[in-house]
């Protein structure tokens, strides 16, 4: 996917917190000059860094999405809040907290454009070496498509519906045990760590 800015925010007027899930989101708010002064949610703890490096006061809730929406709840912050996210979303964060009397506004900042493979990747995808293959979210599982590949493929995915939403077999599906990216590359270390890349295999 590519991402692609769109950093216009609705007026801010009786807003008190924000919500971020990406830290594409937090670039699109700093890129729309939002005010610094607003405390945030974030949904993981790399959005929180990416918050508190723009100078925003930033509470992780340091997982997903029901993560995010538990923490809000426990913590009850002043209300109304803004969500800011991309045009592809999920979680459906803004809903569930307005049914328990969270009024949630939102704001579309990114949009998250689908790209076809390179054709580096299709060639990986087509050899006869091992691949391993990160996938962040359900969409970009979904689109890497149904047709079968040529190459071995060792999965990681940060969730279970990342692993649900892959369209063709696969030699191992790996779930991260935390749906952050340092839970992702330890995955992928390990997996580097074993048969087949062992350290006699040429790159």
């Amino acid at each position: 996917m590519e991402i692609v800015l769109d950093p216009r925010l609705p007026s801010l007027d009786g807003i008190r917190t924000l919500i971020f899930t990406s830290a594409n989101g937090v670039a699109a708010y700093v890129a729309a000059n939002g005010p610094k002064s607003l405390p945030c949610y974030t949904v993981g703890d790399a959005t929180a860094r990416a918050a508190m490096a723009a100078g925003l006061q930033a509470t992780s809730a340091g997982g997903d999405a029901d993560a995010l929406v538990a923490r809000i709840k426990q913590d009850k912050p002043a209300a109304p809040m803004l969500h800011v996210r991309g045009a592809h979303a999920r979680g459906d964060i803004p809903e569930r907290l307005g049914a328990v009397g969270v009024p949630v506004a939102q704001a579309i900042v990114y949009h998250q454009n689908a790209l076809t493979l390179t054709e580096e990747a299709k060639a990986l995808l087509d050899g006869d070496r091992p691949v391993i293959l990160p996938l962040f979210s359900p969409r970009s599982a979904a689109l890497m498509g149904s047709a079968p590949v040529s190459a071995k493929v060792y999965a990681v995915a940060i969730s279970e519906a990342t692993a649900n939403a892959l369209r063709f077999d696969v030699e191992q599906m790996h779930v991260a045990s935390h749906p952050d990216f340092e839970s992702m590359a330890k995955v992928v270390a390990d997996l580097l760590d074993t048969t087949p890349w062992d350290k006699q295999m040429p790159l």
